[in-house]
């Protein structure tokens, strides 16, 4: 089981496997806030390698952070820090016109026996995030892998069949939202801890009605209130506001 903790609460990834090392990229898209993407790099445990796609550089120096290595045509990123990593050796260079988009080229890098945890995808114009959402949750649907994509306002997990997600928010705390979401044209997923619960109920992709839910009552008296979410067909989208 992996833990993966973020200043608006912990992630519980449960798949039957070993724990995996963290793979960290941080993409051109919205900024994350400094102070957030630093205390998320501390808390992640074992030794994580951390990715830039591009401007991804400029939002880690913003939090006095350095990547491992870089990744694109270096279009968006400040000049001066691009060309620091280009003569450090860690970059990877694109050219500008090319037939894929730099976090395309970032998912061929990464190395895939461990866990990916995205930053820098969120916000921004529409085609760009719903050209980032179908090329990580493809790389998920593929691989048969969980993908995390986070910063201080959202958190999104691609959960494939057979693997289970927990929430734990911080103490007195709670979610503004919890959302499932069928990535597949179907799947069969659990959630629990929640106002409005399912178990082994099927979603559709073309029908996303399961939205918007939030902790109920009865689970904030718990002594560790936490979301119980599991896939157990297709794949599936757990989502948490806030």
């Amino acid at each position: 089981m992996n833990k993966i903790l973020f200043p608006q609460g912990s992630l519980h990834i449960k798949d039957g496997k070993p724990v995996k090392e963290i793979a960290y990229s941080v993409c051109g898209g919205r900024k994350p806030a400094a102070l957030w993407l630093q205390m998320t790099a501390e808390e992640l445990p074992g030794k994580p390698q951390f990715f830039a796609a591009d401007k991804g550089l400029d939002y880690y120096h913003a939090a006095g952070l350095f990547p491992d290595k870089v990744i694109g045509d270096g279009d968006s990123a400040d000049p001066l820090l691009w060309k620091k990593e280009v003569e450090s050796g860690k970059a990877l260079v694109f050219p500008i016109d090319k037939d894929k988009t730099d976090l395309q080229l970032l998912l061929e890098t990464l190395p895939s026996e461990k866990l990916w945890i995205f930053s820098g995808l969120y916000g921004g114009r529409l085609d760009h995030l719903l050209s980032a959402f179908e090329t990580v949750g493809e790389a998920a649907l593929k691989k048969n892998r969980t993908i995390i994509l986070a910063d201080e306002r959202e958190i999104t997990v691609f959960v494939p069949a057979g693997v289970s997600v927990d929430f734990y928010p911080p103490k007195d705390e709670t979610p503004v939202a919890v959302s499932v979401l069928s990535f597949t044209e179907k799947s069969k997923v659990s959630i629990s801890g929640t106002k409005w619960e399912l178990e082994n109920q099927e979603i559709e992709r073309n029908n996303p009605y399961a939205v918007s839910n939030e902790m109920s009552d009865a689970e904030m008296m718990r002594e560790f209130p936490h979301v119980r979410f599991s896939c157990h067909e297709g794949m599936a989208i757990f989502y948490v506001a806030g």
